[in-house]
């Protein structure tokens, strides 16, 4: 039978997790050698060669031989196949624990006893009964809701559900669930994804550097944020957008410190854009 699997996908997982490496260390250290994939998989210096050919031989457009370094270079038209090229990937696959420390933040209490029924629910498309407590409401009560997606919003985990008890969707902290009352998966679900108007409402986040920087300030910040200078300076004016859903936005409001106003501009940084702060009124707190 014909394989209808493409060059990619036709390389096993252990084959895309050494190529992905070898993308990161060629966009983030500038090189890559058989030496840092044998310390890296404790492969045999033979092996991990043959893991830089298998990848050159794929995509030999990626990466250069340097004679000098007599490691492999990334080339100027390099494009990632097996990694997004994030340096949160290279932290976490290559130098945690090296030369890159992180915030220490506060453990989460998700435990898996909660998380497993939510998960079935959703993949089912199940209803379910399970006890959940919140600050305005401490003591642990039964409800019956009808999940559809988990969410991460950079510090906690929630997931986004039809709460029957209030007639609508509501995003319910995972560590607020109670682990030692066992829940209930019920009958099918009738409220979905597609129903839930805010998940599906996309909106466009626009931020600038707070006005009230001078412009060599606010191109500090237009670099942090990655913006783009639409028109020339000095009435140009540097911006970002951010795509996120309704039901999401107040999260990286949150994340992104636009929910405080700063007396002074070196703290605030960043600001709603005024067309943006217009669009998105409905959907921000009064």
């Amino acid at each position: 039978m014909a394989s209808h699997l493409t060059e990619k996908e036709s390389n096993s997982a252990v084959d895309q997790k050494r190529f992905a490496f070898v993308e990161l260390m060629l966009i983030w250290e500038g090189r890559i050698n058989a030496a840092h994939i044998s310390q890296q998989f404790e492969l045999g210096i033979k092996l991990a060669a043959h893991v830089i050919q298998k990848y050159k031989n794929l995509y030999s457009e990626n990466m250069a031989y340097e004679a000098v370094s007599e490691s492999y270079v990334p080339t100027k038209t390099m494009v990632a196949q097996f990694t997004g090229g994030s340096l949160q990937e290279y932290v976490q696959l290559i130098a945690a624990g090296e030369s890159v420390t992180q915030l220490a933040m506060p453990t989460r209490n998700v435990n898996p006893l909660v998380v497993r029924p939510i998960l079935q629910a959703i993949r089912e498309q199940r209803r379910l009964s399970i006890a959940y407590a919140s600050v305005s409401h401490p003591e642990f009560t039964t409800r019956v809701i009808q999940p559809h997606n988990i969410v991460f919003d950079g510090l906690r985990w929630h997931v986004r559900a039809y709460c029957e008890k209030n007639d609508g969707y509501r995003d319910f902290v995972l560590s607020r669930f109670d682990a030692s009352s066992a829940s209930e998966l019920l009958d099918g679900a009738d409220h979905y994804d597609i129903q839930d108007e805010l998940w599906q409402t996309l909106l466009d986040l626009e931020i600038i550097p707070d006005p009230r920087l001078d412009v060599n300030r606010s191109r500090i910040i237009a670099l942090d944020y990655d913006m783009t200078l639409i028109g020339e300076q000095p009435n140009g004016q540097y911006i970002k957008t951010l795509q996120v859903r309704a039901a999401l936005l107040m999260y990286l409001i949150n994340r992104l410190g636009l929910d405080q106003y700063h007396n002074k501009p070196e703290a605030q940084q960043i600001i709603l854009s005024p067309a943006c702060q217009q669009a998105l009124k409905q959907y921000l707190p009064d």
